[in-house]
């Protein structure tokens, strides 16, 4: 391996794939995240409103957001690989 090589080399690269390391970021209407628990009883939310709900492999909740940018953000800072489900 050469100088240059090395420097384009990333530490991803070696890092093996990690299935559980998958976060979904779904879009998400009012009443699906009432079902969800992540509305709480009692808030009004404009008509209309999408969510961005970040899941994990399991289908567990790690966080909502109003915006896609943000929810993929979140996902990334914490080394989780990010998928968009349509």
């Amino acid at each position: 391996m050469t100088e240059r090589d090395e420097l384009f080399e990333s530490d991803d690269a070696a890092r093996p794939f990690d299935p559980a390391r998958i976060a979904y970021i779904k879009p998400t209407g009012t009443e699906e995240a009432r079902r969800l628990g992540i509305i709480p009883p009692g808030i009004q939310l404009p008509e209309g409103v999408k969510l961005y709900v970040l899941h994990a492999m399991d289908g567990s909740v790690l966080g909502y957001t109003d915006d896609w940018d943000a929810a993929y953000g979140a996902a990334v800072q914490n080394e989780l690989t990010p998928l968009s489900v349509h």
